[in-house]
């Protein structure tokens, strides 16, 4: 075969997966859309509820509460961004669905049925930090903040809040929780494929630590009650993180060998009805001088998949066309 026809070969699976890709990302865009639509025709009561907080900040330190817009365009704007967030929110199980589906042709097969607990628990916690930045991060950062002023002197200090910086402000907050709160599902699905481990995740427990402090600094506003709010929150995810690491390691290894006692079953009886297929390699391979080598589970059945694959591949060269001359 000429390399111009191997090029062509390469070229189509990469033009399939772009458009697959392009596919999907028209599916998670028009569902944001469609769910921003639905915000923007409620855009007063999401105002409402996102101006809430700066509300009882405002009333608890005798302020007006009232906040401005600095250009003629600043209330369309700001509703319009609302709407844009909200409907983020809203579509976020479709955008989380149509990335898993993406990756999944990828995955092995006992990978890919954790669809749709992978696209709730990502929504839940995604949600889940947004509440809790929005119910017990935002009422204390505005009390510090909006308490913060000058009252002595023959000049006061008081906030003119404009609902630009607000706007921007909140969307900051509530995005990095909602993020960082995605950490448990996160490092799990690592954990299940078998990237991370528990016991790596021990090891660097104090770095995770520095690190926790260094992103509440990044993350959120310049002051310390909001960096301390999102730091203790994320160092506690991480135990989280170890417990829910080991406990799918444990569940990975009992699939690995379900799947591999599937696979010997399914061999016996291919074996017995006549079939001439190759039987795959052994797991086990002595070394010169030293026992058998031991392999761990997960080491195991990636072998077994690469065997299998390449003897798959044998089978489908005997049967293919001959090679011109």
């Amino acid at each position: 075969m000429s390399s111009e026809s191997h090029l062509e070969q390469s070229k189509a699976p990469f033009l399939e997966h772009l458009g697959e890709l392009r596919q999907r990302l028209f599916r998670a865009i028009a569902g944001v859309c469609v769910a921003a639509i639905g915000c923007f025709l409620l855009h007063d009561q999401i105002f409402t509820i996102l101006a809430e907080p700066l509300r009882h900040a405002l009333e608890a330190n005798g302020l007006p509460e009232k906040m401005v817009y600095r250009s003629p365009a600043g209330a369309f704007v700001f509703h319009l961004k609302t709407a844009i967030l909200g409907g983020f929110v809203l579509g976020l199980p479709i955008v989380l669905y149509q990335l898993w589906m993406f990756v999944a042709p990828g995955l092995y097969r006992h990978e890919q049925k954790f669809a749709l607990p992978f696209v709730a628990l990502s929504t839940v916690c995604f949600i889940g930090g947004g509440l809790f930045a929005y119910n017990f991060v935002m009422p204390q950062a505005f009390g510090f903040l909006v308490g913060y002023t000058i009252d002595a002197g023959p000049v006061q200090l008081v906030p003119d809040i404009a609902v630009e910086d607000y706007l921007g402000f909140t969307t900051k907050l509530l995005l990095a929780f909602g993020l960082v709160f995605e950490m448990p599902v996160a490092i799990g699905f690592l954990a299940w494929i078998g990237l991370v481990t528990h016991k790596m995740l021990i090891r660097f427990w104090r770095w995770a630590v520095v690190l926790a402090f260094v992103l509440g600094s990044f993350l959120t506003p310049p002051d310390y009650i909001t960096q301390i709010m999102l730091a203790i929150p994320i160092i506690c995810l991480y135990g989280i993180s170890i417990g829910v690491a080991y406990v799918l390691e444990r569940k990975r290894d009992e699939s690995f060998y379900e799947d591999d006692e599937a696979e010997d079953e399914g061999d016996e009886s291919t074996d017995d009805s006549g079939d001439d297929t190759q039987e795959p390699v052994a797991l086990e391979s002595s070394v010169e001088g030293e026992g058998e080598e031991v392999l761990s589970p997960e080491e195991a059945f990636r072998r077994r998949q690469l065997n299998l694959d390449l003897n798959g591949d044998q089978n489908e060269e005997s049967d293919g066309d001959p090679k011109d001359d």
